[in-house]
């Protein structure tokens, strides 16, 4: 029985029941008819329940069907570009370095008709694909380069002028103030200042033999270890103690430097826990947790052994019982040792307690956009290959800050004076 037979048949049963309706008296086989009309009709209607549900949900889902395959979309088809189509039609680094190579001696590569190559400056360096300088950015943004700590911004120009606001909310800069309902709200006299920051060209020189440079494998792996060394070393020098002509300024020579003086009495060549806690208690409250201790490594030997005047050790090593890091903490801050940009033991600069978030770097806004080209020494069967990067930085504020009662300067560089 279908859902309009069945319909048919409960409207008979209704209407056969209404018959009834008229009688005062049921006989015994009038009430067995009634009963059985009655179960019959509750029957049909459950039935009729679960066929219209039914017929509701095919409809819908009909519906649902009939909509998707109308405004689907058509299948995607991504189409990736090779490895050798993003690097200008070069297999590996090495390949692209020794056609730069052969290029600078007059056979031009027909590779480097690319506009992906377009020469850059005067000396007709060739723009290195992104690709190829992964390892080289990888290494100069570790965690032995100081320029990853800093605050980077970038420019699509050449320089960068930002607004500084140097004076505390208790010394004239920006202020609050308790008022009552229905008062003014006094108005904050603060005065900005202006600090600028300009591009500087950084050049790597990797020199190679012929033999090596004939090798593209080898070429590969050395270019790859030699000139992000080069590069992060320099920078990180520059982030250190660059004087500001044609590199950065750095923290030993920023006016917002704070240099603690040593302990009276105090040997010659010489760390010793007093110079640290007072380098320590020069830093800014909120950047202590961000602050790092950079040194040396000539003055590890004298961090070591380092005590308070209780006795107790300020130093942990790496890799000691009580601290499982890989860098070693000094009143609980990680100590880095650079090879490069500290100064020898005993002069300023080799102790520097930083939060670098308070140096401002800038870059071309294209990232690190390095050319290279090359330059031959006959005389020494060699090849040079020069990579080249823009950047400057420095700390834009010009003086420490101050407490509110008291007047004790403090600040995010804290270095040591000579000894």
């Amino acid at each position: 029985m279908n859902l309009v037979q069945m319909r048919e048949r409960l409207a008979a049963i209704v209407s056969k029941l209404g018959e009834f309706s008229a009688l005062e008296m049921f006989s015994d086989e009038q009430l067995t008819e009634v009963n059985t009309l009655n179960g019959e009709f509750e029957n049909l209607k459950r039935n009729i329940e679960a066929k219209e549900t039914l017929e509701a949900i095919t409809a819908s889902v009909t519906a649902s069907t009939k909509k998707t395959s109308v405004t689907a979309a058509a299948p995607r088809v991504e189409v990736r570009a090779s490895k050798k189509e993003k690097n200008g039609g070069f297999e590996s680094t090495g390949e692209f370095l020794m056609a730069v190579k052969s290029t600078g001696q007059g056979n031009a590569d027909k590779r480097f008709q690319n506009t992906m190559f377009e020469k850059n400056g005067t000396e007709g360096g060739f723009l290195v694909p992104e690709d190829m300088m992964n390892e080289i950015t990888k290494k100069i943004t570790s965690d032995e380069s100081l320029l990853g700590r800093t605050k980077q911004f970038t420019v699509s120009g050449n320089a960068l002028s930002l607004p500084t606001d140097e004076k505390q909310p208790w010394n004239g800069g920006i202020q609050a103030y308790w008022t009552s309902e229905g008062s003014p709200i006094i108005r904050s006299g603060a005065e900005f200042g202006r600090a600028s920051w300009r591009l500087n060209k950084l050049a790597a020189l990797v020199p190679m033999t012929d033999e090596l440079a004939e090798d593209s494998r080898a070429l590969e792996s050395y270019i790859s270890a030699m000139a992000p060394e080069a590069i992060m070393h320099k920078i990180n020098e520059a982030i250190l103690t660059g004087n500001g002509v044609g590199k950065p300024q750095g923290i030993v020579n920023s006016d917002f430097k704070i240099t603690v003086a040593p302990e009276g009495g105090q040997t010659a060549d010489t760390i010793v826990a007093r110079n640290v806690i007072k380098m320590y208690n020069r830093m800014i409250p909120s950047s202590r947790g961000n602050a790092v201790f950079y040194i040396n490594p000539q003055c590890e030997d004298q961090l070591r052994t380092m005590t308070d005047d209780n006795g107790n050790f300020i130093y942990l090593a790496a890799g000691s019982q009580m601290n499982q890091s890989p860098y070693a903490m000094l009143l609980g801050r990680p100590v880095f040792p650079l090879l490069g940009g500290m100064q020898e033991l005993g002069t300023e600069g080799d102790i520097i307690f930083a939060d670098l978030s308070y140096y401002y770097t800038i870059l071309k806004a294209s990232g690190m956009k390095n050319a290279v080209s090359t330059h031959l020494l006959f005389d020494r069967d060699q090849s040079v290959y020069k990579f080249t990067m823009r950047l400057d930085g420095k700390c834009p504020f010009k003086a420490p800050v101050t407490t509110q009662y008291g007047n004790y300067q403090m600040s995010a560089f804290i270095t040591l004076a000579d000894r």
